[in-house]
């Protein structure tokens, strides 16, 4: 198959390349399926640590599927000179694969390493039950970790279950008592630039839960004061279908506006569900606020549309300058397939004014297409703020639906030299 490669200034002058390699130029397989172990990679998590080191992880996936039906490792990579060379793989944490086993898997990472510390930490789905069949008896886990040197070892996987579900010894004080199933969105989790209490800045991460008798699919965002020690959920206390932001929602993101608020980003049919959530009064309470009404992107002039796809991507602000000005902005981002059946991942880009005040259909509105880093089949995507100034882009593209690709970009090549 013949493809499109883009050239390091990325000016879209479209090269042929064989289908072995990475679309763009600068790309590198990190973990190619049916490697020497002979199995599927798939749901890319990648973080800049305090020291400027990446870390890339994704499921290593044995059993050949999802969570829930069988053996998957989380593996991970590390590079320490942006990106240009990478470190061996590694067993972050490794499955049990013994059937019925709450270890018997561990899949769907998220993560964040603490930009004040040499701390990591990630959140996975684990367990041998898959998530459409899960009940409160039987629940799709959860499980947490952390590194404690900068990704160099990491403890051992702790089973918190209980503490989100409210079962066990948590019964009754759970963060969601209607929740039949959830799991915490895979990739990004953001961490605040603006609050911070006690030794670390506050951490938000976004979940898909199936609510209620109904088992209706709803998001909420959680968020986390001690780097995921303890949890609470931005909103009303009550966690009922009426309850959620996005209703109907699937595999959520979510980021901080330049005023504190926070975005929801979830994934759906031609584009993505956005809602925000405003704060009453930030500046002296960091929790009391309301959500708007959830918007999709593509019933918003100007808003995000793309082929016939539902498929898990990536938002994230970032600090930029026009081109043509050299004045400061403030950029979103927004990764996700702009083609039909998971083809073309690329970017969307939007300005943000600072300390707006966003409605959902706001947000939504006004958004430009940007690079489009893949030209055939590929899939999730996320992404991570280099130290060298570029955004390292860590996503799914076949071969083999799929492999592992990381590819460094600059602002420029992303917004088609409009910004830098």
């Amino acid at each position: 198959m013949k493809r499109f490669v883009y050239t390091a200034a990325c000016l879209l002058t479209a090269l042929v390349t064989s289908a072995q390699t990475p679309t763009c130029d600068s790309a590198q397989y990190l973990f190619k399926t049916y490697d020497s172990y002979k199995v599927p990679y798939r749901i890319p998590g990648i973080a800049t640590t305090r020291k400027g080191h990446l870390i890339a992880l994704c499921d290593r996936r044995y059993c050949g599927a999802d969570i829930g039906f069988g053996k998957i490792d989380i593996v991970a990579r590390t590079s320490r000179n942006n990106g240009r060379t990478w470190g061996p793989d590694t067993v972050v944490q490794r499955g049990s694969g013994i059937e019925g086993a709450n270890n018997c898997g561990y899949g769907d990472v998220a993560v964040v390493a603490d930009r004040t510390s040499n701390r990591i930490l990630c959140m996975s789905v684990t367990g041998n039950v898959a998530y459409f069949r899960a009940t409160r008896q039987q629940p799709n886990r959860i499980a947490r970790w952390y590194s404690n040197d900068g990704g160099k070892s990491w403890t051992a996987a702790e089973d918190v279950t209980d503490q989100f579900y409210g079962l066990g010894q948590y019964e009754g004080r759970g963060l969601f008592p209607n929740t039949e199933t959830m799991f915490i969105g895979s990739g990004r989790i953001c961490q605040s630039r603006l609050v911070k209490k006690g030794k670390y800045y506050r951490v938000y991460c976004s979940v898909l839960t199936m609510t209620g008798p109904e088992r209706k699919a709803c998001n909420y965002v959680i968020y986390s004061d001690d780097l995921g020690q303890t949890w609470e959920v931005l909103g009303s206390p009550q966690r009922t279908v009426e309850d959620s932001p996005c209703v109907g929602g699937d595999e959520p993101k979510c980021e901080e506006l330049p005023n504190g608020d926070v975005v929801l980003s979830s994934r759906k049919w031609y584009g993505r569900y956005f809602n925000v959530y405003h704060f009453d009064h930030f500046a002296t309470d960091q929790k009391t606020g309301s959500w708007g009404t959830c918007v999709a992107s593509h019933d918003v002039q100007g808003g995000i549309k793309v082929g016939a796809n539902s498929c898990n991507g990536e938002i994230m602000l970032i600090d930029a300058r026009e081109v043509g000005t050299k004045r400061p902005v403030k950029l979103m981002l927004q990764s996700l397939p702009c083609g039909d059946q998971r083809t073309r991942v690329g970017f969307w880009f939007k300005e943000i004014i600072p300390n707006g005040i966003y409605s959902p259909r706001a947000f939504a509105a006004a958004w430009t297409k940007g690079l489009e880093v893949s030209a055939i089949n590929s899939a999730y995507s996320t992404m991570t703020l280099q130290k060298d100034g570029r955004i390292g882009f860590f996503y799914e593209e076949e071969p083999n639906d799929y492999s592992m690709v990381y590819v460094p970009l600059s602002i420029a090549q992303i917004t088609g030299g409009k910004y830098q």
